[in-house]
C-alpha cells in the first residue's frame, strides 16, 4: 500500500475545503465550549477536546493519518472514522444553526 496513494488528491482537497468550511461555521457562530461539550460519543472524538476548535484539529490529525496510512485496515477505520466525525458536525452546527 505504500505505493499507492490512499485517497486521490481532489477527494483531499474536497475533504480539507470541507474542514476549513466547518471551522468558519463554528467561529462565525462563536459556539462556546458550555454550548458544545457533550455532544459526542467518547468513542467518536477523544475526551480531550476542550473546545469546539479542538474537533476541528481532531478531524485534521484524522486526515493526516489517513494520508499517511500504511495498512489497507487503517486506511479503512480512518476513513469511516472521518466520515463519522464529519457528519457529527455538520449535524451538530446545523442544530445549532436552526437555534439561532
Amino acid at each position: 500500500m505504500s505505493s499507492q496513494t490512499v485517497i486521490s488528491d481532489q477527494l483531499r482537497l474536497r475533504l480539507e475545503t470541507e474542514i476549513n468550511a466547518l471551522e468558519r461555521r463554528i467561529s462565525q457562530l462563536n459556539i462556546s465550549e458550555e454550548s458544545f461539550s457533550d455532544w459526542f460519543d467518547a468513542q467518536l472524538f477523544s475526551q480531550d477536546a476542550n473546545e469546539p476548535q479542538a474537533y476541528i484539529k481532531e478531524v485534521r490529525q484524522n486526515l493526516s493519518s489517513l494520508l499517511n496510512a500504511t495498512t489497507t485496515s487503517r486506511s479503512q477505520w480512518l476513513s469511516e472514522r472521518l466520515a463519522h466525525q464529519l457528519s457529527a458536525l455538520h449535524q451538530a452546527l446545523r442544530w445549532m444553526e436552526q437555534r439561532r
